[in-house]
C-alpha cells in the first residue's frame, strides 16, 4: 500500500512504502505537489485561454459538471469573471476557486435571463433571483408599485447589447431606485423651495449645468415654471423633468447671461428668444455678465462698443463677425472685460484694427482674427491689424490666432501685461512693441511666416523684459526679432 502526505518542509513530499517485507525505505522527493502547481497556474493566468486551461486541468480537482454544460462562449464569460474576481493575492485554495466558479456560473446564467427579459414580471423574476447575487436591501423596502417602476427603468435603460455584468445591473438598479424615489419627491413638491430641493437632489440625476449658471432669483422663476407645467398626474420620468427644466431655462431671461443669434427678430435675450445683434446683447446684460454670441455670421457695419464693466463676449463655435465698413469693428472702453472665442474678418482690407482696447484689465482670449488675401509684397499691404491697445493699460492676450494681416497686434506705450500662447503668421510684424512693457511667452509662428515675429520699436526699453533677446526668442519658439531701439 502506498501513502503520501506533505512533509513539514514546504515544497517537499514524503513517500512512505509499506509492505510485508521486513525492511522499509523512505524516499524524500523535493518539489511542489501537482495540485500546488495547478493552483499556481490558476493564479498566474492573465487571459481567458490561460485561465480555462488552468481550471480545466484535472490535477486541480474541480467539479466541472455544471461548467461543462455551458457553451464555449458562456464558459469564456464565466472564466472572465474568475479573472475579474480573483483576489490580489490569488485564490488561496482549490475550494475557493470552486466557490468562485460556482458563483460565476450562477451569475452568468442569471445575467442572461436579465438580458432576455422583455416584461416587468420577467425582469422582476430575473433580478430577484438569489443566484444573480444582487443587493436588494433598498429594493425590498419599496412598495410593489414602486418596484414595478424601478424595474421598468431597468428595462428602459438596458443597453442594446445587454447588461455586461452583475455589477452594471446593480449600479443601474441603485440608480433607478434613487431616481424613482426622487421623482416622487418632485411630484409631491408644492412650493418653489420644495421643488428646488427636489430637482437639485443629485440622486435625481438631472443635468443642472445651465440651471446652475442662473442667479438665485432666476432659478426661482425657472422652478415656478416646473411647478406650473407639471402634468396633473405628475412628471412620468426623470427625462420628462429634464426636458421641462431645459425648456424653462431656455425661456427665462437671465440678465447675467444674455443670448444673441444673428438675424433673430423680436427676441428678449433668452436662449430660446435671443436678440439679433451684439449691441442689443451688450445693452441688456448686467455688468459682470456674459453675452453669449450663438453661431452665425454677424455683419458689422457700425462699431460695437463694449462699455459695461466686467462683461464677457463669449462666441460659440461657428460665430463669425464680418466687418463690412471702414471702421474699427470693436472698441472696448470699460474695464475688466473679456473677448472670448470670436472669429473676425472683413470683406476687403480696411486700414483699421478689428479690436481696439481702451479699457484697463482687458482679456483677449481664444479668438481668431484674419484679413482677406492681399498680393505681395507685404510692404504694400493695407495696414490692417487684429488688435491695438491704447497706452497705459494692463492687458492679457492669450491663445489667439492672428494671420494674413499687416500687423498682428500693436502695443502702445506703457502697456503692461502678458502676451502668451498665441499663433501669428503671414504678417509683416506679429507684435509691434512701442515703448510698452508686456511679457511674451509660448507664442508660435505658422506658415507663411511673418517678416518679423516681434518688433521692438524705437524708444522701447533696453531693460527688462527686453534685455535678453536670445532668451525672448527661445521662450517664444525661436521668434525672429527686429530690434529697432
Amino acid at each position: 500500500m502506498i501513502l503520501s502526505k506533505h512533509g513539514e518542509r514546504k515544497k517537499a513530499q514524503r513517500v512512505s512504502i509499506r509492505c510485508g517485507c521486513s525492511n522499509m525505505r523512505i524516499v524524500r522527493v523535493h518539489g511542489p505537489l501537482p495540485s500546488d502547481m495547478a493552483l499556481a497556474a490558476v493564479n498566474a493566468a492573465t487571459t481567458v485561454p490561460e485561465m480555462r486551461a488552468a481550471i480545466e486541468n484535472p490535477l486541480l480537482g474541480l467539479n466541472l459538471t455544471e461548467y461543462n454544460r455551458l457553451s464555449e462562449a458562456v464558459k469564456n464569460d464565466v472564466v472572465q469573471q474568475l479573472l475579474n474576481n480573483r483576489p490580489a493575492s490569488g485564490y488561496p485554495s482549490v475550494a475557493r476557486i470552486q466557490a468562485a466558479l460556482n458563483q460565476a456560473i450562477n451569475q452568468v446564467i442569471s445575467l442572461a435571463v436579465v438580458n432576455a427579459a422583455t416584461t416587468v414580471p420577467e425582469m422582476r423574476a430575473a433580478i430577484e433571483n438569489p443566484l444573480l447575487g444582487l443587493n436588494l436591501t433598498e429594493y425590498n423596502r419599496l412598495s410593489e408599485a414602486v418596484k414595478n417602476d424601478v424595474v421598468q427603468q431597468l428595462l428602459n435603460n438596458r443597453p442594446a447589447s445587454g447588461y455586461p455584468s452583475v455589477a452594471r445591473i446593480q449600479a443601474a438598479l441603485n440608480q433607478a431606485i434613487n431616481q424613482v424615489i426622487s421623482l416622487a419627491v418632485v411630484n409631491a413638491a408644492t412650493t418653489v423651495p420644495e421643488m428646488r430641493a427636489a430637482i437639485e437632489n443629485p440622486l435625481l440625476g438631472l443635468n443642472l449645468t445651465e440651471y446652475n449658471r442662473l442667479s438665485e432669483a432666476v432659478k426661482n422663476d425657472v422652478v415656478q415654471q416646473l411647478l406650473n407645467n407639471r402634468p396633473a398626474s405628475g412628471y412620468p420620468s426623470v427625462a420628462s423633468v429634464q426636458a421641462s427644466l431645459n425648456q424653462a431655462v431656455n425661456q427665462v431671461v437671465d440678465f447675467d447671461h444674455i443670448y444673441v443669434q444673428a438675424g433673430a427678430v423680436g427676441g428678449n435675450g433668452s436662449r430660446a428668444n435671443p436678440f439679433g445683434t451684439i449691441p442689443q446683447g451688450i445693452a441688456a446684460v448686467n455688468p459682470g455678465g456674459t453675452v453669449h454670441i450663438l453661431s452665425g455670421t454677424y455683419p458689422i457695419t457700425s462699431q460695437i462698443v463694449v462699455n459695461k464693466a466686467g462683461i464677457t463676449l463669449k462666441g460659440q463655435p461657428g460665430t463669425l463677425l464680418l466687418l463690412q465698413a471702414d471702421i474699427i469693428a470693436m472698441r472696448i472702453t470699460a474695464p475688466n472685460t473679456t473677448i472670448d472665442g470670436l472669429t473676425m474678418t472683413s470683406d476687403i482690407p480696411y486700414q483699421k484694427e478689428f479690436i481696439q482696447i481702451g479699457g484697463n484689465n482687458t482679456t483677449i482670449i481664444n479668438n481668431t482674427i484674419y484679413g482677406p488675401p492681399q498680393p505681395l509684397p507685404m510692404s504694400d499691404w493695407v495696414v490692417n491689424r487684429a488688435v491695438v491697445s491704447q497706452g497705459g493699460l494692463a492687458i492679457s492676450v492669450m491663445n489667439n490666432t492672428f494671420y494674413s494681416l499687416r500687423t498682428g497686434m500693436y502695443i502702445n506705450p506703457n502697456v503692461t501685461g502678458s502676451i502668451n500662447n498665441n499663433v501669428v503668421y503671414n504678417t509683416k510684424g506679429g507684435f509691434l512693441v512701442d515703448r510698452a512693457f508686456t511679457t511674451f511667452l509660448g507664442n508660435s509662428w505658422g506658415t507663411p511666416p511673418n517678416e518679423f515675429d516681434i518688433v521692438l520699436l524705437v524708444g522701447t526699453t533696453s531693460g527688462p523684459p527686453y534685455d535678453n533677446l536670445a532668451l525672448l526668442s527661445a521662450l517664444n519658439n525661436n521668434a525672429t526679432i527686429s530690434d529697432q531701439r
